[in-house]
């Protein structure tokens, strides 16, 4: 790269890891505070309990993920892989949170170095620099490039892969084909849903060798190597009924698909309020239009029609979980340059040469300041007594206990405590005491039946938000 672009590159490096770093310390109760304690679980167990990536435990034992029983703890969704650079981290400099969060920043920052390139190669340094920059500054972007989830790996894996797959076409390079090996594991195996991200390699494949695509051994190679490892885990996976979550909801519960509601949520709510706004919205759909060349417009669509099927057959889960949505940004910040840079050309005998910029800029104000205002709430710490009960359940209850910390099911209080437990009530409380976990951490200190509780049984701590008690058979009714 000319020293031009090296400098432009670490210039949008920088802001973005400025924009990631705040409330880096924040504790794991802000927002989908339930899926970043169960990643960061596992994590600790890693180190608390041996390190075993093929049998992965995180802290709840209750039967709300799966249905059944867990008494092990048993996690299995995606395979481990953050959480095991997440321990790797932690077994260095100790179990802190803020240091699982930078390993987020920094997977966020080698996919906005992905992403230039790619783009640089495909349609020219602008086109790259400003996509890079929108990734890297985003609100909804900056967020999520630092809370504890699968996705930012898995966009950095789908980024390397394209890129990787695009010089792999090009150069013939076996250094390439093993990159893109590699990141198409890194990305499937971190978060599945990348399966549906493979489509435009398969454009690519054919623009480059027809209909005999199929003939090509080094292909049929690059598909074996990237299926073979997702399915001999899935396989593996069967052994552990009860540690895998129930997932056919966020197919299409209450048949959602393509209802209203579907298209108000993912259009009107997500892209067009929370994550591009009104601002980035109309600058995607500017780019969406602009006239490209054949093979950088094919490959583009290709990866924006992978992102709508995606949407189409996850319809209940992308709109019951709007991080479902992070796949988006890297597209949708190609779309938004494209549209950005068109305004800074338009036709001059039709338009104003000064409105166009003008308008681009304002679009782009708006979208910042629009897109921080709706997610700004997302570092808050709206229950900060979790975080308080479970620091003092962490001190004065013996580290073996197991323990009850209700939370209607998310498991982040929970994880506050540093013990294995369970995050709601799923069986009679004498049941709990017969299966070893008589210690109950409540903030819900004004419920009728805690306050009986804290009567009978015997009280540990009491404060104005926050109740731990330990429980006995012959102390409840």
């Amino acid at each position: 790269m000319k020293k031009v672009e090296i400098f432009l590159l670490l210039t949008i490096l920088f802001v973005g890891l400025i924009l990631r770093l705040y409330k880096i310390d924040r504790p794991i109760a802000d927002w989908h505070s339930w899926r970043q304690a169960d990643t960061a679980a596992v994590a600790r167990n890693f180190l608390k309990e041996g390190f075993n990536p093929f049998v992965p435990k995180y802290d709840d034992m209750s039967k709300h993920a799966s249905g059944l029983d867990n008494p092990q703890r048993y996690r299995f969704v995606e395979f481990p892989i953050l959480n095991t650079l997440i321990a790797g981290v932690w077994s260095q400099t100790g179990i802190n949170v803020t240091y699982a969060r930078l390993v987020i920043v920094f997977i966020s920052l080698g996919s906005i170095v992905f992403l230039f390139l790619l783009v640089r190669y495909l349609s020219g340094l602008s086109v790259a620099a400003l996509s890079a920059f929108f990734f890297a500054t985003i609100p909804y972007n900056v967020f999520y490039s630092s809370a504890i989830l699968p996705g930012p790996l898995m966009v950095f894996g789908i980024l390397g892969l394209y890129f990787c797959f695009v010089k792999w076409l090009e150069s013939g390079s076996w250094i390439f084909l093993a990159g893109s090996i590699f990141f198409a594991n890194l990305a499937i195996l971190s978060w599945p849903i990348a399966l549906f991200f493979l489509l435009p390699l398969l454009y690519l494949s054919y623009e480059k060798y027809g209909f005999s695509l199929f003939k090509n051994l080094k292909l049929w190679i690059f598909v074996l190597l990237t299926l073979l490892p997702f399915i001999a885990w899935r396989i593996w996976m069967l052994r552990f009924s009860e540690g895998i979550p129930y997932l056919p909801f966020l197919l299409n519960q209450n048949n959602i698909r393509f209802k209203g509601a579907f298209f108000r949520w993912l259009v009107a709510e997500r892209m067009g309020k929370l994550i591009l706004t009104v601002g980035g919205f109309t600058l995607f759909v500017i780019g969406f239009v602009v006239k490209r060349s054949k093979k950088e417009n094919f490959f583009y669509l290709t990866w924006l029609f992978s992102l709508i099927l995606f949407f189409v057959i996850f319809a209940a889960g992308n709109v019951r979980h709007d991080y479902y949505q992070i796949p988006l940004i890297p597209i949708a910040s190609i779309f938004m340059a494209i549209g950005t840079i068109k305004f800074f050309s338009l036709p001059s005998a039709l338009f104003s040469k000064f409105l166009g910029p003008i308008v681009a800029l304002m679009l782009i104000i708006f979208m910042y300041a629009f897109g921080f205002y709706e997610v700004r709430g997302y570092w808050w710490i709206n229950r900060p007594e979790i975080v308080k009960a479970g620091m003092a359940a962490d001190k004065i209850l013996p580290k073996d206990a197991t323990v009850i910390a209700p939370y209607g099911g998310d498991a982040a209080f929970l994880y506050q405590t540093n013990r294995y437990g369970y995050p709601y009530f799923d069986r009679p409380l004498t049941e709990f005491v017969k299966n070893g976990a008589k210690y109950l951490v409540s903030v819900d200190i004004a419920d009728e039946g805690i306050q009986k509780l804290a009567k009978n049984c015997k009280l540990l701590a009491s404060e104005n938000d926050y109740l731990i008690i330990e429980l006995f058979e012959n102390c409840i009714d």
